[in-house]
């Protein structure tokens, strides 16, 4: 990998093809430019142009904002072994001859690969899954970087040996006709509601008796059981406005877009699965969850009867230990609270414990994010007893719904989190997904409304109706 520090843009297309004609194989050159403020939606809304190739990400913390247009490289694999590395190797292959010119190594900048693993590479995939692999990543013509007040541009472009250098002329100008083209304002349009409906309900619910059954035996402590609610328009469902709707509903989450084609896979999740930046890591336990109150009194009182709630707090503790057995082997440090505490979002409260960790020297991001997942939040309590439990009970394909989806740079840098409260969108159909963890005294029916309350959020970006 080359970094040149100096602008001079025309040198380092000269460097890159170069390169490129010296070892027979294209070179990727990255442009990274500090640019005027720009807003994160409008830019997404203005690449209207490259539908279905566009990804935006929003950090929980408020410290970045990533958008993506177009597609200057796919790595991706239907491996069902190996999968993260197989992205990790092709990943550091492909950056490695690389030339990017920038002024600084800033986090979230130059080449950065944006997608998501599906939760489980054993499942037979769904249908509705198709544009998505096992693990699906997408580097971009276009992207802008917003940390903080700051604003950054890169621009990705793979030089082939024998390419006619106008084409490298036509993309700068494509750049410049972008950027005026997303200082336009935008107000997305919206299709009209149908109507909702859930899959296969009852059949649901004799599922999670069914696991109550084996759990009560002992073959288990938890497991993780999904559902499916189906949304229909219309006419085909754009992700603009229910972006637009989660970025100023759901402030306090990641919220994050994924177009592949002629899909969408879309959220705001609460929870971090990892974030590394330099040698510090990030992880969040979050499990167990309760609704919030119509007045601070009784959402107070909500509050407290989860953090005293034995079935929760259980829940919570098998979650925290996994977590700090996957990190433990590739962290110098790490520090957890050792009692929980709550995070407050607009429909539902869950208990919440952060940890923090100093990355031991093999700790790549990627390899911490396939020791993590899947968390006890997400799959069960022992690990391979309970994802062999969902293949059995759970009527649907997951995709990428709760699998890790976040980004990684060139430099080692990134963000992954758990792929909650989201939803795919697929022509004329939304397809929402939710979990719950089923514990020995777990009640089906109960159950059933809290799924109904994890939905919530969704329904409300997609215009229509929620459960109440």
């Amino acid at each position: 990998m080359v970094t040149i520090h100096k602008t001079n843009i025309e040198k380092a297309y000269d460097t890159a093809r170069m390169k490129a004609k010296q070892i027979h194989h294209p070179v990727l050159l990255s442009i990274v430019e500090e640019v005027d403020a720009l807003d994160p939606l409008s830019f997404y809304y203005g690449g209207s142009s490259f539908n279905g190739e566009r990804f935006l990400w929003k950090d929980r913390d408020h410290t970045i904002s990533l958008v993506g247009l177009g597609t200057a490289h796919i790595v991706s694999t239907n491996g069902r072994g190996e999968r993260f590395s197989t992205v990790e190797n092709e990943w550091k292959r492909f950056i490695q001859e690389s030339v990017i010119v920038t002024g600084e190594e800033w986090p979230g900048t130059g080449p950065l690969l944006f997608g998501g693993f599906s939760f489980d590479p054993l499942k037979d995939s769904g249908e509705e899954w198709k544009q998505f692999s096992n693990g699906t990543f997408q580097l971009p013509l276009f992207m802008l970087t917003k940390p903080g007040k700051t604003n950054y541009l890169t621009m990705n472009f793979v030089c082939h040996p024998e390419e006619d250098e106008s084409i490298f002329h036509e993309r700068l100008r494509m750049k410049d006709e972008l950027l005026a083209k997303v200082r336009v304002p935008v107000i997305p349009e919206r299709p009209q509601w149908l109507h909702n409906r859930d899959v296969l309900p009852q059949e649901w619910k004799d599922s999670v008796q069914n696991v109550v059954n084996r759990l009560k035996e002992g073959e288990m402590d938890k497991v993780v059981l999904a559902r499916k609610c189906e949304v229909s328009f219309d006419r085909d469902v754009p992700s603009d406005f229910v972006l637009d709707n989660l970025w100023k509903q759901q402030p306090d989450s990641f919220v994050f877009s994924f177009e592949r084609g002629d899909s969408c896979f879309i959220g705001a999740t609460p929870e971090r699965l990892v974030k590394k930046t330099g040698e510090e890591i990030l992880s969040t336990c979050l499990a167990g969850s309760i609704a919030r109150g119509q007045t601070l009194e009784s959402d107070e009182a909500l509050g407290e009867e989860l953090l005293h709630d034995e079935k929760n707090r259980y829940e919570h503790h098998l979650v925290v230990d996994s977590i700090e057995a996957a990190l433990a082997p590739f962290c110098d440090e790490l520090v957890i609270p050792s009692f929980p505490q709550l995070m407050k979002l607009k429909d539902i409260q869950h208990l919440y414990t952060p940890v923090v960790g100093q990355a031991s020297e093999h700790a790549s991001l990627l390899k911490l994010v396939e020791h993590l997942h899947p968390t006890p939040a997400l799959g069960g309590v022992p690990r391979d007893k309970a994802l062999h439990v969902i293949r059995q009970e759970e009527e649907m394909d997951r995709g990428l719904y709760a699998g890790p989806v976040g980004w990684i740079d060139a430099y080692g840098n990134g963000e992954y989190a758990v792929a909650l409260r989201s939803g795919l969108l697929q022509n004329d159909k939304a397809y929402l997904y939710a979990g719950c963890g089923i514990v020995a005294d777990s009640q089906p029916e109960s159950e059933f409304k809290e799924t109904q309350m994890k939905f919530r959020p969704m329904l409300r970006a997609l215009g229509g109706n929620i459960y109440e």
